[in-house]
């Protein structure tokens, strides 16, 4: 990672939408502190004074060409669960530019495994996907028309940790072993799930 200079320029990176107010306030606020202890900052927010109206991809690719002329990141609350911001602190971490707290202005640590799973299962995946009961449930019934065999969904998940297996064996990395422990808490919710249902089947 590189030395950072006496006073660097930071760029924020932190969740905006969905948020109210785009989290503009808070973008404000953390440029506005940080300016005061004398750092150049460069706040997404203050761009295009402001404007809001413009497709994803157009600030994304605006605010990266800002970020790759800082020195470092510096990272507001819940920024691990921002897509946008996600990408930027990779963008970073790519070019070896430091990441750091944006209040505290220490390194960001990065993401246990189990952390980022969890993260994972219970964030933008499965608003996306449903809950993993009804969505392993779909899967099933059409691997059981492909394999001719009844599938369940406890099978999907462990079939689909099966096969991250199979790709960290070929070929070790992260994302692999974080899907493992995803898919892993995902078959617990599934057996739990079905437990539920079983009991209010035997209940009615």
């Amino acid at each position: 990672m590189k030395t950072l200079k006496l006073k660097p320029t930071l760029y924020l990176a932190g969740p905006m939408s969905g948020l109210p107010e785009f989290n503009f306030p808070a973008f404000h606020q953390a440029a506005a502190e940080l300016r005061s202890r004398g750092y150049t900052v460069i706040n997404p927010a203050e761009l295009d004074d402001g404007d809001t109206s413009k497709p994803w991809d157009y600030y994304m690719r605006r605010d990266l060409k800002m970020l790759v002329d800082a020195d470092a990141v510096a990272v507001l609350p819940g920024w691990r669960k921002s897509k946008g911001a996600s990408l930027e602190v990779h963008v970073a971490q790519a070019l070896d530019m430091p990441v750091l707290d944006a209040e505290t202005l220490q390194p960001v640590a990065e993401e246990s495994i189990l952390h980022e799973a969890h993260r994972l299962v219970h964030g933008d995946r499965g608003e996306d996907y449903g809950h993993p009961y009804e969505d392993f449930s779909r899967t099933a019934r059409i691997w059981s028309a492909i394999l001719g065999v009844d599938v369940t969904p406890q099978q999907v998940a462990l079939c689909m940790i099966g096969l991250k297996i199979s790709r960290e064996v070929h070929r070790p990395k992260r994302d692999n072993r974080t899907d493992i422990a995803g898919y892993a808490e995902t078959l617990d919710m599934v057996v739990q799930r079905a437990d539920e249902l079983e009991r209010e089947a035997k209940a009615s």
